[in-house]
């Protein structure tokens, strides 16, 4: 009957980085193979959490987030005892991801129109450079890490803009409102084919990672059985033919376990980096 499945609140802090659409495929994925009745909200303002709020694990209306590696450090640093680790992540394709591992990549951008005087990351000193936040692993903090291995410091731009969004520092680049940016990689793949003339004038100078795998959290409440059975529908989902054709429209081979050792790396980068931002400092 209906009215004994259970019923999950799944939450997003992905968007509009990533495309709602995909969150939306993983909501109805679960609805049918658990089954169950599910629920999709949308927060755009934060990686995770929104520290001004009160943390939905702890007020228990939420089940499963999809958030930021840095979120979800933030998370563990917590100590929320209502906040576990899914054991499972995407894998994404990526010209770089050869051996098929979770995590994603920090793609160095350019206009086509550059790419004669510039050939890697060192060629942009004094340039004008987006980023989406200050707090972005992808688009921040792994820059920041990069310049100071070559000797470097925020101080190597010339005039930093803060963005909002990948997808607008994307814009930016494009439209030569900046000269470069860092983004995630996936939110490039994905949204190449929305731009104008399919993003041909977008350069890749080079990419930086993997970085930590995007997690997925999961309200301990939640009896083990079904997290048993969320994780184990995550791990098969690509072998379904349908549901792995869906999938790789978002660029996502396969879904593989994960653990918490992977957000070790997200620690290190950050705690390399302390006192340094390209905006405001880090915490």
């Amino acid at each position: 009957m209906p009215g004994d499945r259970p019923k999950l609140r799944l939450g997003t802090y992905m968007c509009p980085s990533h495309p709602v659409e995909l969150y939306e495929l993983f909501m109805k994925y679960l609805e049918e193979e658990l089954p169950c009745e599910a629920t999709l909200v949308y927060e755009s303002r934060g990686g995770g959490p929104l520290p001004d709020r009160v943390d939905p694990f702890t007020a228990d209306t939420l089940d499963i987030a999809f958030v930021t590696p840095t979120a979800y450090v933030k998370m563990q640093d917590s100590k929320n005892p209502h906040v576990e680790l899914l054991p499972v992540a995407a894998v994404f394709k990526h010209p770089r991801n050869l051996d098929q591992q979770p995590g994603y990549f920090s793609d160095i951008i350019i206009h086509v129109d550059y790419q004669k005087h510039v050939k890697q990351l060192l060629d942009l000193r004094g340039c004008i450079w987006a980023y989406s936040s200050e707090h972005s692993l992808s688009g921040s903090a792994v820059v920041l890490k990069t310049l100071k291995e070559q000797g470097e410091n925020a101080s190597f731009f010339g005039n930093m803009i803060k963005s909002g969004s990948h997808l607008k520092s994307v814009q930016m680049v494009l439209s030569k409102q900046a000269e470069a940016a860092a983004i995630d990689a996936n939110t490039l793949s994905y949204n190449k084919k929305y731009l104008q003339d399919g993003g041909k004038d977008i350069i890749v100078l080079e990419s930086i990672g993997p970085l930590p795998p995007y997690p997925i959290v999961v309200n301990s409440r939640l009896s083990n059985s079904l997290k048993e059975k969320i994780t184990q529908a995550f791990l098969k989902m690509h072998s379904c033919r349908l549901w792995g054709e869906r999938l790789n429209t978002f660029g996502i081979l396969k879904m593989v376990s994960n653990s918490e050792d992977a957000y070790m790396k997200e620690r290190e980068l950050r705690n390399s980096i302390k006192n340094t931002s390209l905006g405001v400092a880090y915490y």
